[in-house]
């Protein structure tokens, strides 16, 4: 499947690239087209087009259709990879022995499983950051890893479709990101052995799709679906699930139905809440947590509470409960400034409504509690 790369601002590039382009060894040239037997067609890594640039390294040389493909790629994953891409896509050596070449295939295919964890994981980093276009050059990479090790019909592709499509939704792409989403639905209907939690992120992204394309009865169908196999394999209450109740809760807001929405950004909130309040006690525990998974908390949890002070107030308890939480997160991997920010702001709110001796304000002033000995650099009304 073809992916264009939409150009982005070399500035944004152009300086990670110069400094490898200044080392021996790395420099980014036209194709000599004269130079290329007649029989060898070189395509683009990124889009499968006939390369015109060629990247040249010290341990390999890659092939695309244009510079910024190149510097995407480079930018997107290549410039961890590049060392450890060269072994593996060298011809074999002549080996003499059976053995040998068992324990060279042996040393291969443990290289490409680490390459499918390393690519699928940054892919996902960058995805959590809105990156979207760096995120395609790491999800193609993981890929074409997971073909070489389990095959062009494996179940193991799917969480690479649901990357890409994913990467494609967030550049509302949608025709390239329903084609992707069809290959991974393939490839379950396929795989009746496939687990829940890959169900639940296949009818998200479906979900997803349709409520960017309007369709929102459609999109509510599929997250409902989404969150029945995320209760399924982790149960109704977990953070994973919490993320279909968020998309629900957006495509009501969307049509206008504001207490549907209000009712679906509770559930959010309170599930967060809860699982934040057992790990309090015991701060390595949010490590559980991978960074995408803490940059979709952060991203949820800053736009309920930004909803519900539009449509309740910014003194409304549930106002003031978002913003508790918000603040927690924000605790927990180690921003304390904004969470001071949020939790003195909370404590107000929950003194108005709730006194100072309710069990609820006296649970923020322990954390402020906490967080007044710890050193910070001031406080505010974070957003």
């Amino acid at each position: 499947m073809n992916i264009s790369a939409q150009s982005i601002q070399d500035s944004n590039l152009a300086p990670q690239w110069a400094d490898q382009e200044r080392a021996p060894g790395f420099e980014m040239l036209p194709v000599n087209m004269l130079a290329q037997p007649k029989d060898v067609k070189l395509t683009c890594e990124m889009t499968g087009a006939a390369a015109t640039i060629q990247l040249i390294t010290p341990f390999l040389t890659l092939y695309f259709a244009t510079r910024t493909d190149a510097e995407i790629a480079w930018a997107g994953i290549l410039h961890k990879i590049v060392p450890l891409l060269g072994p593996i896509r060298s011809a074999p050596a002549v080996i003499g022995s059976e053995e040998e070449r068992q324990r060279r295939q042996y040393t291969l295919e443990v290289s490409k499983r680490a390459l499918i964890d390393l690519t699928k994981n940054e892919a996902a980093n960058l995805l959590a950051r809105g990156q979207y276009q760096l995120s395609i050059p790491g999800a193609l990479q993981s890929m074409a890893f997971i073909k070489e090790v389990h095959g062009n019909n494996s179940v193991e592709l799917v969480p690479a479709y649901l990357l890409l499509a994913e990467a494609n939704l967030g550049l509302r792409r949608y025709k390239a990101a329903e084609e992707f989403l069809s290959l991974a639905n393939w490839s379950v209907l396929q795989n009746p052995e496939c687990s829940n939690l890959i169900r639940s992120q296949l009818h998200r992204n479906f979900g997803k799709l349709y409520a960017g394309q309007g369709k929102h009865a459609e999109a509510l169908k599929q997250l409902a679906h989404d969150v029945y196999f995320s209760s399924l394999e982790v149960g109704p209450e977990h953070v994973d699930t919490a993320a279909g109740y968020f998309h629900m809760a957006n495509i009501f807001s969307t049509q206008n139905k504001v207490e549907n929405g209000l009712a679906f950004y509770d559930k959010v909130v309170d599930i967060w809440y809860k699982f934040l309040a057992n790990v309090r006690s015991n701060a390595q525990d949010i490590d559980v947590l991978g960074e995408a998974q803490i940059a979709e908390a952060m991203d949820m949890l800053k736009n309920v509470w930004q909803i519900r002070e539009k449509f309740l107030g910014n003194e409304h308890i549930a106002t003031g409960e978002s913003r508790f939480t918000l603040g927690l997160l924000y605790l927990f991997v180690g921003e304390t400034e904004a969470a001071l920010g949020h939790i003195s702001v909370s404590r107000t709110i929950y003194t108005m409504h709730l006194g100072e001796d309710h069990p609820s304000t006296q649970d923020v002033v322990s954390v402020l509690t906490q967080l007044n000995g710890m050193d910070v650099g001031g406080s505010g009304d974070s957003r």
